[in-house]
């Protein structure tokens, strides 16, 4: 096994801890993992929305602490915004992340919405099948089984059955054309003039494929 699809719920955005792991072996997605954990700080309001899992349903599992080592050593974890589980699982070195966020808003740039549910309704059909799944999305194994359906439309398209070409194909993905954020919010990457540019060097843990674009813009 050489990848896995991942998904996880957490107690905060900003300062994840898991509340909820799932993944499967990418060669063999009938082999579902499931498990959920306690976190150290309560679960904030807006991630509880998303996902609904209440402080009593987990108080008794294990500490957030140890899900990361429920994850099998793997060269690859795949996920949509496969970055925010990679940090909710404290940012392991060695692992290569394939993003399917980043992968969708590049070959589909068009879509007005490139989040989990709404890429499973333009990709696998605006149909009851579609939305009954949709709908129990935001629990990490149903969030995992939609990203394994995306990821092979994906790979159709792309022609690509290798994940080491598909890996690259997300790392090109992930450099941004357009800004999502900021004053030039909207714009082409190349609009910024050079001040923003330095500006956004001298950030602590700012977006690294930002600054690819911003260096490949002349900035």
């Amino acid at each position: 096994m050489n990848a896995v699809i991942l998904d996880t719920e957490t107690n905060d955005k900003d300062n994840p801890e898991v509340m909820e792991l799932a993944f499967i072996p990418y060669a063999d997605p009938f082999k579902p993992h499931l498990s959920r954990y306690c976190p150290t700080v309560p679960v904030k309001w807006g991630a509880l929305a998303v996902h609904h899992i209440l402080m009593d349903e987990v108080r008794d599992c294990p500490p957030s602490s140890e899900a990361a080592g429920k994850v099998p050593k793997v060269r690859y974890w795949i996920g949509h915004n496969i970055d925010f589980d990679w940090k909710a699982l404290g940012s392991p070195s060695g692992v290569k992340r394939i993003c399917t966020l980043a992968l969708c808003r590049s070959l589909w740039p068009e879509v007005d919405s490139h989040t989990l549910s709404a890429m499973s309704y333009f990709l696998l059909g605006a149909n009851p099948s579609t939305r009954e799944r949709v709908l129990r999305a935001h629990s990490a194994l149903d969030d995992v089984l939609l990203c394994s359906d995306i990821l092979q439309v994906i790979m159709t398209v792309l022609k690509i059955s290798d994940l080491d070409e598909l890996y690259l194909e997300s790392e090109g993905a992930r450099i941004p054309k357009v800004w999502t954020f900021g004053k030039f919010k909207g714009q082409p990457i190349g609009a910024a003039d050079r001040g923003y540019a330095n500006w956004c060097r001298k950030q602590p843990d700012f977006d690294p494929y930002v600054l690819i674009a911003l260096t490949r813009a002349g900035l």
